[in-house]
């Protein structure tokens, strides 16, 4: 896969539930239909943004950039099982407590796990 590398305005930046940010950032200059194929075809990828908020990279910056092996984290499957269970407590606005509600949740996905493990016995 290669690397996206244009030039940007950071446009606008907007906190999420979980507390992540949503950042929007606008091309300085206009785009071919070959650049924007390029960007289309990494919507949904994760990577790493490295904004430089003026002036241009070097040849030398990029050069290093592009060598660097950068691992590129996400949540873990727990902080997601998590998170989902937290969103579905908020929505189904219940008189239980978050805590009562993700410790049930999580009893009962334990239990699942349970049940597959005694059925390979």
């Amino acid at each position: 896969m290669s690397n996206l590398l244009t030039q940007v305005t950071l446009d606008r930046a907007n906190r999420k539930k979980d507390k992540s940010v949503s950042l929007t950032f606008v091309t300085q200059l206009e785009q071919s239909s070959e650049q924007f194929m390029e960007i289309d075809e990494k919507i949904g990828d994760s990577g790493v943004l490295f904004f430089k908020p003026s002036g241009n990279l070097t040849k030398e910056e990029i050069k290093e950039l592009n060598k660097s092996e950068i691992e590129v984290e996400g949540k873990t499957q727990s902080q997601k099982i998590r998170n989902k269970i937290w969103v579905l407590w908020s929505k189904l606005k219940t008189d239980t407590s978050q805590n009562d509600f993700y410790k049930n949740k999580t009893e009962k996905i334990l239990d699942y796990l349970q049940k597959e493990i005694d059925l390979l016995d």
